[in-house]
């Protein structure tokens, strides 16, 4: 058994003897480079049960030798890619379940697998590898593959290299990596070529990853808590990118989630991070978000606002219009969004807070006489953090009728501070209390979300009146009109409901205060 972990970078194969030659590489190699061919065939059951419980069977072939491997996605570990694997020589391509010499695992996989194993499909790939040695003695694994996944008729390239840890501090990977992205640009990638595989067999492109509950542990200290939420939040940033690319609206809306996520988080901790350090990961999520809110207005404005109310009125209206203008808009934001994503500064920003993470000098930077004791239990650090921001939220929850809209916009930002500080600390308090609280705050978060994206659709038709300013097509501006009138009426009804759910929680019971 081995636990491995590695960073994976994506980049144009035309960079490929720019990559190879690299002084960074040469520098710090400690053998010359190994060319070889690898044919490596994955397998599973015919519907997948291996993959269907987080694992993946390969048997390689190097050369005249074989070898078998069982991988299994570990916790998220930030951009590292955390695999516990179990390898075995084998004498041909057939696997071989009883070589696993783990008899829990054995027993599961001679289950899933219930004799009925088949190749599922293969990837080709011809790969160049180097030892690299750092001055404190940590030694990476440098792969550079250059192939294809071929499932049945579909192939996708492979063109990536890997970063694989075999001692000392991953916090050298990702400084590595930084220097390459400087000269050669790549984008990091979790995608094993086991999920490439799968999603070709599938046929289905990469879809939005929501966030997933954190697994805190009511063991774990303030600082574990931390460590956690900041991996978690980069896992969930990565886990949307290739949606992203490929246009997809709810991945878009999940990675400017994960970024208030991220930012929410780092508030918690800010007295104890270097003011430098949390002023540059602000304002490189901050860079992102703005990079990504074009398109996801675009995207609200057109299927949540213009798309409901052109069903139930007359099309001579002007709404295909009216739709046409505003999706030549958001074209032009995904477009922007695709590039953010692919950019040296995105690399940049996922490996610099990365790097500070695993290197462990946030520890050590901020030891001023406002940081908190991070080795204090989590459980006794949630409950001061929920007390503080469930004030701030039910103080200006009792202004709200006489508040103006940059007002709520404010308390909307708190609402949502909180509902994340309960998500992070969830897992350490009993569910149904948790859950309890969550359905009160809840609707508070999507009136307000609502009511602000009202104001933002306004915005939107503002900006359209002013591109397309044509008197000839009076029903085209005829429609905006009838768009934001709708949602206006909506917003009043809203309103109302939002001053109920607001009472609700001013009476509902906190949980972090039970015995």
């Amino acid at each position: 058994m081995n636990n491995e972990m590695e960073l994976k970078g994506v980049f144009n194969v035309e960079q490929l003897e720019q990559l190879k030659s690299l002084s960074a590489i040469r520098e710090l190699a400690v053998d010359k480079a190994v060319s070889r061919i690898l044919t490596t065939t994955y397998f599973d059951t015919p519907d997948h049960a291996l993959h269907k419980h987080g694992y993946s069977l390969r048997v390689r072939k190097i050369g005249k030798t074989y070898t078998q491997c069982l991988k299994r996605q570990s916790e998220p570990l930030g951009a590292i890619i955390g695999r516990t694997e179990w390898e075995a020589e084998l004498p041909d391509q057939i696997p071989q379940i009883d070589l696993l010499e783990n008899k829990k695992i054995r027993t599961k996989i001679n289950r899933l697998a219930d004799d009925n194993l088949q190749a599922v499909f293969q990837s080709v790939v011809r790969r160049q590898s180097r030892k690299l040695k750092f001055d404190d003695g940590t030694t990476v694994s440098l792969d550079i593959d250059v192939g294809e996944v071929t499932a049945g008729e579909a192939v996708q390239p492979i063109c990536e290299f890997e970063l694989e840890l075999l001692s000392g501090s991953a916090a050298r990977i990702f400084e590595l990596a930084a220097t390459i992205n400087q000269t050669v640009p790549f984008r990091t990638s979790t995608v094993s070529k086991a999920a490439r595989g799968y999603s070709l067999l599938s046929k289905e492109g990469p879809r939005a990853q929501k966030w997933q509950q954190s697994k805190l542990l009511k063991s774990f200290s303030a600082e574990q808590a931390f460590v956690d939420n900041v991996q978690q939040a980069i896992s969930y940033l990565q886990a949307n990118e290739e949606s992203v690319l490929l246009d997809d609206a709810e991945g878009i809306h999940q990675m400017r989630v994960a970024l208030r996520r991220l930012r929410a988080g780092l508030e918690i901790f800010q007295s104890n991070i270097a003011p430098e350090k949390y002023d540059w990961i602000v304002s490189e999520a901050k860079w992102l978000r703005d990079e990504l809110s074009a398109a996801r207005s675009w995207d609200v404005f057109i299927d949540e606002f213009v798309a409901p109310v052109a069903k139930i009125s007359s099309p001579a209206n002007g709404f295909e219009l009216l739709l046409s203008a505003a999706e030549n808009e958001r074209v032009l934001y995904r477009k922007q969004a695709r590039s953010a994503i692919n950019s040296a500064r995105y690399t940049e920003f996922i490996l610099g807070l990365s790097t500070w993470l695993y290197s462990d000098i946030w520890r050590d930077s901020a030891a001023t006489s406002k940081a908190m004791d991070l080795s204090e239990p989590a459980r006794k650090f949630c409950a001061k953090q929920l007390k503080k921001q469930n004030k701030i939220v039910r103080e200006n929850c009792q202004k709200l009728e006489k508040m103006s809209e940059e007002e709520r916009h404010k308390l909307r930002l708190a609402v949502k501070k909180l509902r994340y500080t309960i998500d992070f600390c969830a897992n350490i308090y009993p569910d149904k209390q948790v859950l309890k609280f969550q359905k009160t705050l809840s609707p508070i978060q999507s009136r307000m979300g609502y009511l602000n994206d009202v104001l933002v659709a306004e915005l939107l038709v503002e900006k359209l009146l002013g591109v397309k300013p044509d008197p000839a097509t009076p029903a085209w501006h005829y429609s905006a009109g009838i768009v934001i009138g709708w949602h206006r009426r909506e917003a009043k009804l809203t309103t109302k409901k939002l001053f109920k759910d607001v009472n609700r929680l001013l009476r509902t019971r906190v949980f972090w205060d039970r015995k």
